[in-house]
């Protein structure tokens, strides 16, 4: 029988509990628990079969010549929370969901490049792309968006999913089903007894939101939290002093990102943009702001994946270049960053001292976690486009593809490109790489798509993430891939309980 109880402090709350309506950290928290995906990624960074019975390959058919038909053959033994079947009509429905109008998704990015989907019996799904994707096997329902898969037998009823019940109570075939949303406080899940692994190990996991990180530091040492994912590294050296607990770090899909917003009159010249990175001394500001727990070793590798180039850096630190460019300009800047985690603070009090130094003057706005990520008709900065220079964590797709971020398609509402560059070398480029599956050409076509990011600086990549994973000591089986922690969350266990 499950047993144990797990409570997670969550930096941020959910906008809405559906999978195709949230974003980001959110996401990657929520949907691996209460969803299933076609594909997931292990903790080898492997992708490896979820829904999909296995990974869809040249050799076993899944994949045809032209790289333009996708076969997924799924599990049969898969049923909703609710104990309905899951077949491949669901696979269709969410497809046909995601690609609506009528529902306020963040992006599309992906799905939109099907151009055909069928279930041509209840366990196989067929795809036929517009063009051949590259990565078309981490994004369409993989580890690399943020979409599982929803019930048609629910759904299907409403002409959009924007406001219905099963934002606030959904039904997913995942591990866990939720069996409470007190709002402003915490989620609880249960285990799913159905679920086709088998009933989780863990009983209950608790996701508590709670913004900042000294005062989850506090719940830390009390009890009331005993897990924190994705902790604030200027507190690692008192998470490991705290008795039963277990601080760790891995690599993770994310980066830290400094990124302008090109829209900006004020930042509309490259040349200010370049100016600004030569004032600042990035080692330093990385090495005070976390701790030592990052470096800028090697920063291009989280959004380019393996077409990664070292040799590409951003401007040199030459602050008096910078102070010759900037001071007669007498610019006055905002820097945008969402509480509760002090390394966001820290590297904004930091740039604000060196760009002092070069004529610069900075105030620094904070948001709220929900705020700063909400969506344009919500007030968020990032996707509305309100902010000057902003730092956030950006979680990657895992792999080579960094259009979702650069291409001029992505700019929001359509997507992620909250710097809202949009460079035709750079696009072309960028379209290259996803419609050739011949990697030495990829490596050739993101070199020059880092070239062009290294010239007009729409942001710059401080480091590839190392996540900090603080657990209870007991925790069993707890192996964090690079794509979520979570995506094994069904065999974890707790010893004594």
């Amino acid at each position: 029988m499950p047993a144990g109880r797990l409570v997670i402090a969550v930096p941020q709350e959910p906008q809405s509990l559906n999978t195709l309506l949230t974003e980001g950290p959110s996401s990657t928290m929520l949907d691996p628990l209460v969803y299933s995906f076609l594909l997931t990624i292990d903790d080898r960074g492997n992708l490896a079969p979820d829904l999909a019975a296995e990974v869809p390959s040249a050799r076993n058919g899944g994949i045809s010549a032209d790289g333009r038909t996708i076969t997924y053959r799924l599990r049969k033994n898969v049923v909703w929370q609710d104990g309905v079947p899951l077949t491949a009509r669901d696979v269709v429905f969410t497809q046909r969901a995601i690609m609506n109008p009528s529902n306020n998704l963040f992006s599309r990015y992906g799905f939109d490049r099907v151009l055909s989907i069928a279930a041509p019996d209840p366990y196989t799904v067929r795809i036929r792309l517009r063009t051949p994707f590259s990565p078309v096997l981490t994004q369409f329902f993989g580890p690399a968006n943020n979409y599982g898969i929803v019930p048609e037998h629910i759904l299907a009823r409403y002409a959009d999913i924007n406001r219905v019940p099963f934002n606030g109570m959904p039904v997913g075939s995942g591990p866990y089903r939720v069996k409470e949303w007190i709002r402003g406080d915490h989620v609880t899940l249960v285990a799913n007894p159905t679920y086709f692994r088998g009933p989780p190990k863990l009983e209950t996991i608790v996701l508590k939101f709670v913004a900042d990180s000294g005062t989850v530091l506090n719940q830390l040492r009390t009890g009331e939290v005993n897990a924190y994912f994705f902790s604030d590294p200027t507190h690692m050296a008192e998470y490991a002093a705290i008795p039963a607990l277990h601080a760790s770090r891995a690599p993770f899909a994310a980066f830290g990102d400094l990124v302008f917003n090109l829209r900006n009159q004020s930042l509309a010249d490259p040349r200010v943009r370049r100016a600004i990175v030569e004032a600042l001394n990035l080692p330093q500001i990385v090495r005070n702001a976390t701790r030592g727990t990052q470096t800028t070793a090697d920063p291009n590798f989280a959004l380019f994946g393996r077409t990664a180039d070292a040799s590409i850096d951003p401007s040199p630190y030459d602050p008096a270049a910078a102070r010759a460019f900037l001071a007669p300009r007498g610019l006055s800047l905002q820097y945008a960053f969402e509480t509760g985690k002090a390394a966001s603070a820290s590297i904004g009090v930091q740039l604000q001292q060196q760009l002092r130094a070069a004529g610069v003057n900075l105030t620094l706005h904070p948001y709220s976690p929900e705020l700063f990520r909400a969506q344009a008709s919500a007030g968020g900065p990032l996707f509305g486009g309100t902010f000057q220079i902003g730092f956030f964590e950006v979680f990657t797709t895992g792999d080579w593809d960094s259009s979702w971020y650069l291409s001029c398609a992505q700019v929001p509402p359509a997507g992620f490109n909250v710097s809202r560059f949009c460079d035709p070398v750079a696009e072309s480029a960028l379209q290259g790489v996803l419609t050739s599956y011949d990697e030495a050409k990829q490596r050739r076509l993101a070199g020059i798509v880092q070239r062009r990011v290294s010239q007009l600086v729409p942001y710059v990549s401080l480091w590839s993430q190392n996540a900090i994973y603080v657990t209870p000591t007991g925790l069993r089986d707890f192996t964090p891939s690079p794509a979520s922690p979570y995506w094994n969350a069904w065999a974890w266990s707790l010893a004594g309980s």
